[in-house]
């Protein structure tokens, strides 16, 4: 890494990601996930393919089981379905999909992260608006309709995060989203309920969301900004600042030299 003059030079030291060897079962976990590629693909029934590749991941056991009826989406709801705003065809779609999904997180397997990202970046291609490469996504994040979720490149999303796409959620590329956050684009009238106005919120390229934060409908965030730990987002943000606080407001910005994008694969994440 290039010298880095004082005050800005980063604290700690660079680490790059590990490379580890395949595991002892990669055959069997990409045999699995070949299958219900192809049955995709091939624009198979998705409630079928959901109900074949959630007994596999808990096991059939023969004859009629509470267990065995939750491996077939269409014995099932979901708060979205209720939804006024929700396209029942375009959700009937993508409803076997995300009960996949959620299933997996919740299995023996769920916190298996190589199977776990190269499942859910598989089935992000039949789910989203767009999704770029390399997509990064842990366990246990939840979407509202996840047809309105539009993902670049590169793009990181930790545990227990919730992605409300009511009103469309836009990630941009290299995009970072901590642990328990929430960006919501749906929000309600003050003294009616019931009245709900639908905002798409943008996250800009190289955003980071940090630990428990929270993005309110409608906002964009400029390149390359921050939202603290904990912190309220009710406003755009400038490109290269950072926001912290309820509400979120500027305490800094960052080094705009330091805030290039770096291009060499060596020093990439």
């Amino acid at each position: 890494m290039a010298e880095v003059p004082e005050p800005t030079r980063p604290i700690g030291v660079e680490m790059k990601l590990r490379q580890l060897e395949p595991p002892r079962s990669a055959a069997l976990y990409d045999a699995w996930l070949h299958r219900i590629e192809n049955r995709l693909r091939n624009d198979e029934d998705r409630n079928l393919i959901c109900r074949d590749a959630l007994a596999e991941l808990y096991g059939n056991p023969p004859g009629e089981s509470l267990l065995t009826a939750q491996f077939d989406p269409r014995n099932v709801t979901l708060e979205s379905e209720y939804y006024g705003d929700c396209d029942p065809d375009k959700f009937a779609r993508v409803k076997p999909l995300l009960w996949l999904w959620y299933s997996y997180d919740r299995s023996p397997a769920g916190m298996n992260l190589d199977l776990g990202f190269r499942l859910r970046r598989l089935l992000a291609n039949f789910i989203f608006k767009r999704v770029g490469k390399n997509f990064k996504c842990f366990p246990y994040v939840e979407f509202t309709f996840g047809y309105n979720m539009e993902v670049g490149d590169n793009v990181v999303v930790h545990r227990w995060v919730l992605l409300d796409d009511r009103g469309g959620i836009e990630l941009g590329d290299k995009a970072s989203i901590s642990d328990f956050v929430n960006v919501y684009s749906h929000t309600h009238d003050i003294n009616l309920q019931q009245y709900v106005d639908n905002r798409k919120t943008v996250i800009g390229p190289r955003c980071r969301l940090t630990y428990h934060s929270t993005v309110l409908a409608g906002t964009h965030m400029g390149e390359n900004s921050m939202l603290g730990a904990h912190g309220l987002l009710t406003r755009n943000t400038r490109e290269h600042a950072v926001y912290v606080g309820i509400p979120a407001k500027k305490v800094k910005e960052k080094d705009r030299d330091l805030a290039q994008p770096v291009k060499h694969p060596d020093q990439r994440m």
